[in-house]
């Protein structure tokens, strides 16, 4: 008897493909306010020639604008991107990134800040 195996190799997005990471430059400010809070993105590709949509979320519920990043060889790479804020009160806040291509969506673990007014 022989079995014949028919192997499919099926090139798809998985979320292992893209990993976001969001730091800020201080985990607690004391001084006067308005707080200049500056946001960095990490956004991991791997392997994958595609469009990637990312937006950055506040815990305030704003959100950046849409903006799209273009990935044209299929090299893993780090794209690094900033957001500032400018915080007047004092608080705990954070922002994420969010990064979208096909069926993935993936979001980064909040980066936190305590704000105090001086």
């Amino acid at each position: 008897m022989v079995f014949a195996v028919l192997v499919v190799f099926i090139s798809t997005a998985r979320a292992q493909d893209i990993s976001v990471k969001a730091v800020v430059n201080y985990s607690r400010y004391e001084g006067s306010c308005p707080a200049n809070l500056r946001f960095t993105g990490n956004i991991r590709v791997d392997l994958r020639v595609a469009s990637y949509n990312y937006q950055w979320e506040r815990s305030d519920g704003a959100k950046s604008e849409l903006k799209v990043v273009r990935v044209s060889n299929g090299s893993s790479r780090v794209l690094v991107i900033h957001e500032d804020w400018q915080l007047g009160r004092p608080g705990r806040v954070w922002e994420r990134l969010r990064v979208r291509t096909g069926n993935i969506d993936v979001s980064s673990e909040p980066a936190n800040v305590t704000v105090e007014c001086k």
